[in-house]
Formats: structure tokens, sequence, C-alpha cells
């Protein structure tokens, strides 16, 4: 149980560097949500302006007469603007009526590229957004928390090698092994927390950013299973093969069998989804949704890793059992896994 314990702890510490990171991208002051808009305004006139359509519109990219009246509300990232504001090349959104004439009577129309685009944050369905399009204050901070993010990492790993080879004697074997662990669970925080729970970070800097994601209250399942579709089985797949590689992995650094291999796992997922729900209420948005169905499916994926191990160690103590692998630290120390013995 010590053992456990200490694992957990390191676990624990790499978890604790998370809130630091970022890897998100903004794209700048869009209030079409990332789109095009209706299209692109080709001319401008009194009370009038002409909107070149999108290929997809109901025109098949044709142009459309938008006219204006005295109830027309233009938006856009900062505020209300005019007619006079419209200038050619800009792309909105329209909301109003359509006539049998061809042409369009607008309530609002929305400006779309107000700002400068910076990026879209990958695999998401709304954009972070920041008005008034500062690109340079956006890359310097999101630059300075990447290297703070990059250098406590790497302290910690620094800290915890020092340890593992000063005070606890552990061979460099060991340690190359603990490395390449290591370096797996910053890329599983990163994924799941380190680019979104910087984002509250960066907003403390720019109160311009624009956390675009779910809303708080929908960002929590607690219910297992039922809830799944179709559609979830790519993402319940996803989850199985991310977790593999713990379950892989752990009893190489560790001697932990299935058992606490599995519960370690579970663990880790607990703590992930408590950050990401808490995350959510703290901003009142997230772009991860705290899931039952993700606990159940990363704990498969961590049995499955095992289960890997121990056939992958077995089946090379089989193959090699008439090598000589004595004298090769790294196969000896794979040969001589624990484990496997019964």
């Amino acid at each position: 149980m010590k053992k456990f314990l200490i694992t957990f702890s390191l676990l624990a510490v790499v978890a604790v560097t998370a809130p630091f990171g970022n890897h998100a991208y903004a794209q700048g002051g869009d209030l079409c949500g990332g789109t095009s808009g209706n299209g692109e305004i080709v001319s401008v006139g009194i009370d009038t302006f002409t909107l070149k359509l999108n290929d997809g519109g109901e025109k098949g990219g044709g142009n459309l007469i938008v006219n204006l009246t005295n109830r027309t509300t233009i938006e856009t990232p900062t505020g209300s603007a005019s007619l006079s504001d419209l200038k050619i090349g800009d792309r909105v959104t329209l909301v109003g009526d359509n006539h049998r004439d061809g042409t369009f009577t607008a309530d609002t129309v929305v400006l779309c590229n107000e700002t400068q685009v910076i990026g879209t944050q990958e695999n998401q369905a709304n954009p972070i957004t920041v008005r008034n399009g500062n690109p340079e204050a956006y890359e310097k901070v999101s630059g300075v928390i990447n290297m703070a993010t990059i250098l406590l990492v790497s302290l910690v790993w620094l800290g915890v090698s020092a340890f593992l080879l000063l005070k606890k004697k552990k061979s460099l074997v060991y340690v190359l092994f603990f490395t390449i662990f290591y370096i797996y669970l910053y890329k599983v925080l990163d994924y799941t927390l380190i680019q979104f729970q910087s984002l509250l970070l960066l907003k403390h800097f720019l109160p311009d950013l624009m956390l675009n994601g779910f809303s708080d209250g929908t960002n929590v399942n607690l219910i297992p299973l039922a809830t799944l579709t179709l559609e979830d089985v790519k993402t319940s797949l996803l989850n199985i093969l991310f977790m593999m590689p713990f379950g892989f992995g752990l009893p190489f650094i560790t001697n932990f069998r299935i058992k606490k291999v599995v519960v370690a796992g579970l663990l880790l997922s607990i703590v992930i989804e408590f950050l990401q729900l808490v995350t959510g209420f703290m901003a009142n948005t997230t772009f991860r949704v705290a899931d039952i169905n993700d606990l159940i499916f990363n704990t498969v994926g961590v049995a499955i890793g095992y289960m890997l191990f121990v056939a992958f160690v077995r089946l090379y103590r089989h193959v090699s059992r008439n090598c000589k692998t004595s004298s090769n630290p790294v196969l000896r120390y794979i040969a001589e896994r624990p484990q496997v013995d019964r």
C-alpha cells in the first residue's frame, strides 16, 4: 500500500501542473461562430447593400439585395454600428424576411469579421473568441503560459528523477521507463485538462476572451451507459485506446498487479473528470463534459492495457528464451517483470 500511495502521489504531482499550460487557439471576434456568414458585401448604397451569397445559400452563390429600415440593427463585436460602417468585403449574417421579388429586408445584420482571425480551437464546435482583435497580446500571454508549463513540467521531472536515482537508488533503466510513462501522463493531462483549464488563466490577463463552450449545467452526465448513442461509440473506443498505455506502462515502473493498476487508472480518471467539472462551474462554461461513461471506458482501457502488458512480457520471454539478453539492461528489465510470475 505504501508503494501504491507513492505512485499515486506522483500522478497527483503531474495533475497539479495541469492548470498552468495552454495549447488552445483563439478566433478573433467572429460573431458568426467561425463560419463565413450568409455571404460577402459587394456594394453599399443608400439604405441598402448587395450581398454575394455563399455557394451553399438559397441562390447558389448569387447576389442578394438587402434593404435596411429605421428598425434595422447592425451588430459588431464592439457593439452597434450604422450602414456607413459596412464596407465591401465584409462578411455578414442576416436576420429578416425574404420577398418574392428576390430582395431581403433585414431586421439585424451581424458583422462576422470585425477582428483578425488567429485560429480556432481544434475539434470544438464553438470557437473561442477575442473581442477587438488583439492577436499580439493573445500570442504573448499564451506563449508565456506555454513556456511556464514546459518549465514546470521539466522541473518536476528533474526533481522526481533525482529523487529516484539518489534517494531510492533506482537504476537508469528504471528512470528511462519512468520518463516514458511521465511523458504519456503529461499528454493525457494536456489533452484533457491543460488545453482548457489554462483558458481561465488566459481570461484573467485577457478580459475580452470569450469562452464559448458548453454552458454550465450541461457539462455533467451521471447516467451510465443508458445515454450512449451510436455517435458515442467512436468516443468510447477512443477513451479505451486513450488509457490502454496507462495499464501497459504502469507495471513497468511498479510491481502492481491488475487490481492496483485498474484502481490507479480509475483514480486518475476521477481526478480528471472532477477537475473538468470544477472548471466548468468556475468558468460557467467548458469544452469537456464530466461523464461517468468516460470513467467506465477509461477503466476498461486500463484493464486491457494491463492484459497486453502480461501478454507482451510472456511472449518476449518465450521468444528470447534462447537469446542472450542478460547483457542488455533494458531487455533484462523487461524479462524480469514480476507480475508475470505466478
